[in-house]
């Protein structure tokens, strides 16, 4: 693996701007791939492949992968960004919320004001099966607000990425959000809880009620692939409950650089909610409407 080399604005004490976050993003996420590609030669290749299983809870899958692959992504933003914060998926523990600078808070000045975001691999209990539907999902954070992601489909070779400002591109083509007007007509897509969570009644009623008004649902087991296929105009809504930020944080770029809309159920910051909703513009409204009141509090727009 070539290690990631400074550019010269860094050098020169520059700030990162969106553009060069999002480049580090890419190259974050094609290190990942390549990391997994020598998984899957592994697995195939050896008798043992199901020792790499580690179950965090009952639904929740992980591999010792997941966790290596963080733990090379962490040292590359180390190397590429030394000043810059890490929150990935497997190390959560150590760190159980954002650090305050990264979101805009006052009175940190010590800390981070980049924080990095990672998923090494969303979708993992499908990777372990051989499903071939994941991703790895990369975001940078700045002041409570992903500025720059990537979301990396190494079975498709699709690479979803966004800029603050800059749109949201798969492989170099711009993005732009379906401009369905109809939720009859409109293609959803969810990720389903674990089974042991206190909220699946309210789930499987929300589910009920989006198979009845919309026009099909869709779960494929990446909720960063599912974000990345709304802003792509290939889905139309969204929802989910009971994820983390590292499972958003891409995606909510992505679909706002896109030109749709995200927004937390429960009212908090994104990076801090568990019940995230999304739509394109011309089925926002009815989508909001047919959510709320099944959600908890508040439909606003996430912070």
């Amino acid at each position: 693996m070539c290690p990631m080399s400074r550019r010269p604005a860094e050098s020169q004490g520059m700030p990162d701007g969106p553009l060069l976050l999002r480049q580090t993003a890419v190259e974050l996420a094609q290190a990942a791939a390549a990391l997994i590609q020598q998984a899957l030669n592994q697995r195939w290749g050896s008798e043992a492949a199901g020792s790499a299983l580690i179950e965090k809870a009952p639904g929740d899958w992980s591999s010792e992968w997941d966790a290596a692959i963080e733990e090379h992504l962490r040292k590359l933003v180390a190397q590429r960004h030394p000043g810059h914060g890490f929150w990935g998926e497997e190390g959560h523990e150590q760190h159980q919320d954002l650090p305050a600078a990264a979101t805009g808070q006052a009175g940190a000045a010590l800390e981070p004001a980049v924080v990095w975001i990672v998923d090494p691999i969303d979708g993992s209990a499908n990777f372990l099966r051989g499903y071939p539907q994941y991703s790895i999902s990369i975001a940078a954070v700045q002041a409570g607000e992903p500025v720059a992601g990537c979301i990396l489909d190494p079975v498709r070779q699709e690479c979803f990425s966004a800029a603050q400002g800059h749109g949201a591109h798969c492989n170099g083509r711009p993005l732009s959000v379906s401009d369905t007007t109809a939720l009859i007509r409109a293609l959803a897509a969810t990720v389903f809880p674990k089974p042991s969570a206190s909220f699946m009644d309210q789930y499987l009623r929300e589910l009920g009620t989006a198979m009845r008004a919309c026009g099909g649902v869709r779960r494929s087991g990446s909720m960063a692939l599912e974000m990345a296929y709304l802003a792509a105009g290939r889905l139309d809504v969204f929802w989910e409950r009971g994820m983390g930020a590292w499972d958003a944080a891409a995606g909510v770029l992505l679909i706002r650089e896109a030109g749709g809309e995200v927004w937390a159920l429960d009212g908090l910051p994104w990076w801090q909610s568990q019940a995230l909703a999304a739509a394109a513009p011309g089925v926002r409204q009815a989508w909001g409407q047919l959510l709320a009141p099944l959600g908890s509090a508040s439909a606003g727009l996430a912070h």
